[in-house]
Order: structure tokens, then sequence, then C-alpha cells
């Protein structure tokens, strides 16, 4: 049996740096030099701090000593890095992108057509929950410890399936996809229901899922049962607690507009009451003033 890494090491993946340092050479190149081409606009520096923000997350998640700990030592880190890399990366690198650079990544219109409409929400939902379920499984999920290159195909489908989660409601497409917001918040109360569902079951599993943590050394004094219903705790509540808090921020934006049409609606009825008013009034008197000269000519003569 091979030895395991230290506890603290880090993961220093030539192929994860590299595709981070490529990401963001790649950003700046087309905000600096293919903008021109495509827009007139420049690209707003909190869009260029999200990005950058994306890519470090994204580096720092794959190359901590969270990797290590999360391959060889414990549930619990794993399932955090799956946070981060749907949660944090994801969202953050889907913040950052224009929307004219997305038409560039993604040149074909059927694509981007693609993403409107309700029915893209739901593909978006099903397909998230079927990735991380399905590299879950245990056979996969064993592979992936063992083979380096499975571990960053996995991954790398984490956080695809981040972007295709957080598409229907950070899409870059502003005017054509985003979804209006009673249904944000129906997605955001569903999307996520059966990763919820897996965490409780890893919470109230009686045996140990992943016999690859039940033999690894222990650390912290966590025993492997805890682990996992920890691992089960934070896929189950800290994704609900986002839901709840991102719904709460939807619902109180939908409702302000609301208002704000409602008031719009408003001044515009008291407009036209006023226009009518006024029409009326002026209408009166272009109708008097006839008559009374009328009278004064009659009283002359």
């Amino acid at each position: 049996m091979h030895s395991l890494p230290s506890p603290t090491s880090w993961n220093l993946d030539p192929a994860v740096l590299i595709v981070a340092a490529l990401l963001l050479a790649g950003y700046f190149f087309a905000i600096t030099r293919l903008r021109a081409r495509y827009s007139d606009e420049p690209v707003p520096r909190k869009r260029v701090v999200y990005f950058v923000a994306g890519v470090l997350s994204l580096a720092l998640t794959l190359c901590t000593p969270l990797d290590t700990l999360g391959r060889y030592y414990l549930l619990s880190a794993h399932t955090l890095q799956l946070l981060l890399l749907t949660t944090v990366s994801a969202p953050f690198l889907m913040m950052g992108l224009p929307e004219w650079l997305v038409t560039l990544l993604v040149p074909l219109r059927a694509l981007r057509d693609a993403t409107r409409g309700l029915l893209f929400p739901i593909i978006a939902a099903i397909s998230y929950n079927v990735i991380i379920m399905v590299w879950h499984a245990p056979p996969l999920y064993d592979q992936a410890l063992q083979n380096n290159l499975v571990h960053n195909i996995q991954m790398l489908c984490f956080l695809i399936a981040g972007v295709l989660t957080w598409w229907p409601v950070l899409t870059p497409l502003d005017h054509h996809a985003r979804m209006s917001s009673p249904f944000q918040m129906l997605y955001l109360g569903a999307e996520s229901l059966p990763l919820d569902i897996f965490g409780v079951i890893m919470i109230f599993a009686t045996s140990v899922l992943y016999p690859v943590y039940a033999t690894a050394p222990r650390l912290f004094g966590i025993s492997p049962m805890v682990d996992q219903q920890i691992a089960g705790g934070l896929l189950a509540v800290p994704g609900n607690l986002l839901d709840i808090v991102l719904f709460s921020i939807v619902f109180f934006i939908w409702i302000e507009r609301q208002e704000k049409e409602q008031r719009a609606r408003e001044r515009e009825q008291y407009a036209q009451e006023d226009a009518a008013t006024f029409a009326a009034a002026t209408a009166e008197v272009s109708l008097s003033a006839p008559s009374e000269t009328a009278g004064e000519n009659d009283g002359v003569g």
C-alpha cells in the first residue's frame, strides 16, 4: 500500500495551474484586444474582479491542502470542494463575462437560443443533479480518488454543473435568457432538491458509503461516520441557506419592481385624468365664450 501524502501538502497539479493561467490570459486578451471589435463599451471593473475571483477560487479549491484532504482523508473536505466549485467559482466566472464575450465563446445562435424559455432551466437543474450524483456513485468516485486525470475530469464536471445550475439566474445574456423573478424563486426552491435528499441520506446512513474514508488515518478526532454526517450536512444545509438568501433577495427585488410599476401606472392614470379634466374645462370655456359674445352683440343692437 502506497503512503498517503501529508494532510497539509498542496496539490500543485500542472494541469490545474495551466488551465487557471490560460483562463486569466484569455480573459484579459479578450477584454483588451478583442473588445473594440465587438463592443463600444468598456468592461466594468466589477466584472473583471468577479472573473479573477472565480479563477482564484478555482485554483485554491484544487491546489490547496483541501484537495489532499478530500482525496485521501475526509469526505467532508471533498464536499466542501464541491460547494466551492458550484457556488463560488462557477457564479463568479459567469458574472465576469460580458454578453459580447459569451456570444463570441458560443458563436452558434441555436445554442444561445436554447437557453431561452422555461425548458432550459428544467434541463439545467436535471443535468446539475445528474452530473453530481453520477460522480458520487461508489465505483466512479473511487476511480476519481485514485486516478489524477479522472479526478480532474470530475472537478471539471462539477464546475460545469455549477455553470448550468446558475445560468438561468445569472446568465450573461441579460437581454435574452434570464428568468423573471417568480420563475427564479420557483427554480431556486427546486433545483438542488435531489442533492438535499442525498445529503440527508448521508447524515442518517448506518454505514460508511465510501470505504476509502473508513480506512484513512483519522484527523482531528473525527470518525468516518461523523465525517460522513458533516459531509451530508454541508451538502444539504448551506445550499438551502443560500437558496433562502437568494430567494429572499429575488422576492424583495420583485416586490420593489411591482411597486415601482404600480406607482408608474398610477402616475399615468392621474396624468390622464388631469388631462381629461383640463380638456373638459377648456371645452366648456370655448363653448361659453361665443354665447357671451352673442349676448353682447344683441344688447348693442
